[in-house]
């Protein structure tokens, strides 16, 4: 019994062993390769990317932000610029002068106006035309190359109205030729034109001819001497008719019942602003020209500037609305006072009498068919319009222009009109250091302490990545130990092992 019980409580004890030691066997070896086979320089680089994204989005976030905001600034900048443009087209008073002319006889005389001209009626009668002195040789040669004083020097001698101090053209030897003379005359620059003319004649047909400037006081003599052989005639007879084949006249003319004489048939001084180009005489028949206002040119650069101020308002509705669907500018400039106090100044300048105000039914821009709605708008009531400047078209250039001309932007006291008010205004708002260009430089150096932070991040996660890497090479190395102690247990509890089992 006893001996039975013994090998019984051996045999019980050994399975009881054996049970527990491959359970321990387990658990060891799973303990020591819980850490084998980590990558850690992914891991390095995801702590690192984790700790960065949230900084990095908030500062792009930010970046983004403010290029928005320079973007929807360039934007209104540019409708801006526009505007001004189509204010300065207003402000001087002679981008309302052009002239509308009608003439009674085109065939006497054309009329053209400029814009320092006035709008009114005119009687014209041409009574002569200018003219110019023209004399010819008197005598006709074979060919433009032969002789004229046997191939001497010669001279040509100049008197008359035109020349009363003597003037004196001298012709080498050797150019004594039709063609010489003709040279000399044109190369001599005295005021005088000569040319050859063909006559046809089958024996002489080349005749010198000699052309003066209009008017009677340009009339001139001309004389042909021989300076080779101590003077005396030409060896061809050759000189210039006493008898001029046209005579130097003064142009004749009477406007508005006064006479005017000219050595031009260009008339531009007898009415201010106004040139007559005379044509043929209307002696008996005088003709009528009536210059009024081209209200048409007035009305056309209105309703440009109406375009232009409609443009800025609508883009403003645009970068300050979020639900915006305009891509770029679209809602970038959400609730920027900027904004608004550019849409308060706009709405200043159509709104506000004019400081040239020229009479109490001519004061403020709806006075003259241009009204603001209640949408922000401007919008043109044409029969006002036409009105305005068909009617009263002194009084709507004052009120827009002051009857300014080329008055500068940093002239701020002149009285300037309204178009030359706004110009002055949108000159501030737009200059580098205005309120558009200083708000953009404002967002354009935020970005750049943003791109500063984004570098800073980028070397402070370039510096933790190191620090990451470092700490788990280490760690690692540690599991490397420890592992290859494992391999040795492993060995070691295997054989311990197989010594109660094998028993």
């Amino acid at each position: 019994m006893v001996t039975t019980t013994s090998a019984t409580s051996s045999s019980a004890t050994a399975s009881i062993l054996d049970s527990s030691s491959k359970a321990a066997k387990a658990n060891v070896v799973s303990k020591l390769g819980g850490g084998s086979g980590i990558d850690t320089q992914s891991l390095a680089t995801s702590l690192v990317d984790a700790e960065r994204a949230p900084r990095q989005a908030a500062i792009d976030k930010n970046i983004k932000k403010n290029e928005a905001i320079v973007s929807g600034l360039a934007a209104m900048k540019y409708a801006l610029s526009n505007l001004k443009s189509a204010f300065d087209d207003l402000k001087d008073v002679t981008d309302y002068k052009s002239m509308v002319v009608s003439n009674t006889n085109t065939t006497a005389f054309s009329a053209t106006a400029n814009s320092t001209a006035s709008a009114g009626a005119h009687t014209v009668e041409v009574t002569a035309l200018a003219a110019a002195q023209r004399t010819a040789g008197t005598v006709a040669f074979a060919s433009t190359t032969t002789s004229v004083n046997g191939g001497g020097s010669m001279a040509l001698t100049l008197g008359g109205t035109a020349f009363s101090d003597g003037t004196t053209i001298s012709i080498a030897a050797g150019d004594d030729t039709p063609q010489g003379i003709v040279d000399a005359i044109n190369d001599a620059d005295v005021g005088l034109s000569a040319y050859l003319v063909n006559t046809g004649d089958a024996s002489t047909p080349y005749k010198v001819v000699v052309t003066g400037a209009s008017g009677a006081d340009n009339a001139f003599t001309i004389s042909a001497s021989d300076t080779s052989s101590g003077g005396g005639d030409v060896d061809s007879g050759f000189d210039f008719s006493s008898t001029n084949l046209q005579e130097a006249a003064d142009a004749a003319v009477t406007v508005d019942g006064i006479s005017v004489t000219s050595d031009s048939n260009t008339i531009t001084d007898a009415v201010p602003g106004l040139t007559l180009v005379l044509k043929a005489t209307n002696s008996g028949s005088a003709a009528t020209v009536d210059l009024s206002n081209d209200t048409s040119v007035a009305k056309a650069k209105v309703t440009a500037l109406v375009a232009a101020y409609n443009d800025a308002n609508s883009l403003m509705d645009e970068v300050t609305n979020p639900k915006s669907t305009l891509e770029t500018y679209g809602g970038t400039l959400v609730g920027n006072s900027t904004i608004r106090t550019l849409r308060d100044q706009l709405r200043t300048m159509v709104t506000s009498a004019s400081d040239t105000a020229p009479s109490s039914t001519v004061s403020y821009f709806h006075d003259i068919g241009v009204e603001l709605d209640k949408s922000g708008k401007l919008t043109i009531n044409t029969v006002k319009l036409d009105l305005a400047f068909d009617t009263d078209f002194d009084n709507s250039v004052t009120l827009l222009s002051g009857d300014q001309q080329d008055l500068s932007v940093y002239d701020t006291t002149t009285e300037a009109g309204i178009a030359g008010a706004a110009s002055r205004t949108l000159y501030t708002m737009l200059k580098s250091s205005g309120t558009v260009s200083t708000e953009s430089a404002n967002a354009t150096s935020r970005i750049s302490d943003y791109e500063d932070d984004l570098a800073a991040l980028d070397d402070r996660m370039t510096r933790l990545l190191a620090h990451y890497t470092k700490q788990f090479a280490a760690m690692d190395s540690i599991v490397g130990q420890t592992k290859s102690t494992q391999t040795g247990l492993t060995s070691s509890f295997a054989g311990l092992m197989a010594m109660y089992t094998n028993k």
